[in-house]
């Protein structure tokens, strides 16, 4: 987290009290270090979600479900449904359960695999993508999904600033170099895009928020 301990704290805090399950997973990612987003981050997913009323949502990095669960409520009203890929059997099996115990699972299907050879077999039609995933595979998810998601639709990547050290001039060990290029050229090419009209959000660590340029436009 690039800001302030505190400032993500309070974010929550305006959020109101989350229900027993999304607690649940919180606390057990916070003690077995699973990546999951902020809660305010799977607040703002389910909103955006939402407000697009997306019909056909895909996810590259499932976890144990925590951000999925967001993304299902959010398209529960609108009758969508949330395609998410993960190569981590054990961990997708918790997912599994998770979303039995969230009443979604009819509106979730989980995919076990490594979504760079999944994801070419998928079909085009997808209005919201999320990723969170494999930072060093950004770029090659950048590629993979551009065919997938209608013009209009939404893209949206976590961990776009890794701990503010995408910043240049940021101070990091050098373990993490190839990392953080990697995501410094991705968000280079997301932004340079024509086809797509990108923001970045510094909050959680660092979203970036992709709308893919309709046809005629």
């Amino acid at each position: 987290m690039f800001y302030p301990f505190e400032m993500e704290r309070y974010l929550e805090t305006l959020l109101g009290e989350r229900d027993p399950l999304l607690r649940e997973m919180e606390e057990q990612a916070l003690q077995e270090t699973i990546p999951v987003v902020t809660p305010a981050v799977g607040n703002f997913l389910s909103l955006l979600a939402a407000m697009n009323k997306a019909q056909s949502v895909l996810e590259i990095g499932t976890a144990i479900g925590y951000s999925t669960i967001w993304l299902a409520r959010g398209v529960e009203k609108s009758g969508g449904h949330v395609t998410t890929i993960d190569m981590n059997k054990d961990r997708l099996s918790r997912a599994r359960g998770y979303f039995q115990r969230a009443g979604l699972l009819e509106k979730i299907t989980a995919l076990e695999g490594d979504a760079r050879k999944i994801l070419p077999s998928l079909t085009s039609g997808y209005d919201f993508v999320f990723i969170d995933a494999a930072k060093g595979e950004y770029l090659d998810y950048l590629k993979l999904i551009d065919g997938l998601i209608i013009p209009g639709g939404i893209l949206v990547v976590d961990n776009v600033l890794f701990r503010g050290w995408v910043v240049p001039d940021s101070n990091f060990a050098p373990k993490y170099e190839r990392m953080v290029g990697g995501l410094r050229k991705f968000l280079q090419e997301l932004c340079a895009n024509p086809d797509y009209v990108t923001s970045v959000l510094p909050f959680g660590d660092g979203v970036s928020v992709s709308r893919k340029a309709e046809k005629g436009r």
